[in-house]
């Protein structure tokens, strides 16, 4: 090892004491739980939370339309198959307005449909659990 090889005889003095804090506010907060997110965890909130995500995941969805959709798929995530007549009741809302809303919620990628005997019943698609996870958590 040379000379100019050699280790200072003093570390170098950081002129950004923001890097040090940074670095030190990462490693005393890394054990911490994950913050809450800015919504509640009941269903009115949940609801809300959905329905706002759905306005940018579907650009140009009616405002009113939205919570009706954040209806559906609450109902969705707490019963995992429903039939059309049990998924109105759920998101309180009429078959009529849920026969438009689904549709939409399907072209998404949210939702499917399923025809089984004289019944139709809905569920969340894959993407649409993946979704609804990310977007409540």
């Amino acid at each position: 090892m040379s000379a100019s090889d050699a280790l200072p005889d003093e570390a170098p003095r950081p002129d950004d004491t923001g890097l040090l804090a940074a670095f030190a506010h990462r490693v005393a907060t890394r054990d911490l739980p994950p913050e809450r997110p800015p919504h509640g965890y009941d269903q009115a909130s949940l609801e809300i939370c959905i329905a706002l995500a759905l306005r940018e995941r579907l650009p140009g969805l009616d405002p009113r339309r939205s919570f009706t959709f954040g209806r559906v798929c609450y109902a969705l995530m707490a019963h995992p198959r429903l039939t059309t007549k049990d998924l109105a009741e759920l998101a309180d809302t009429t078959r009529l307005t849920l026969h438009r809303a689904l549709p939409v919620l399907v072209e998404a990628g949210l939702l499917l449909s399923q025809r089984t005997g004289g019944r139709h019943y809905h569920l969340l698609s894959r993407d649409g659990e993946d979704w609804l996870l990310e977007v409540t958590k």
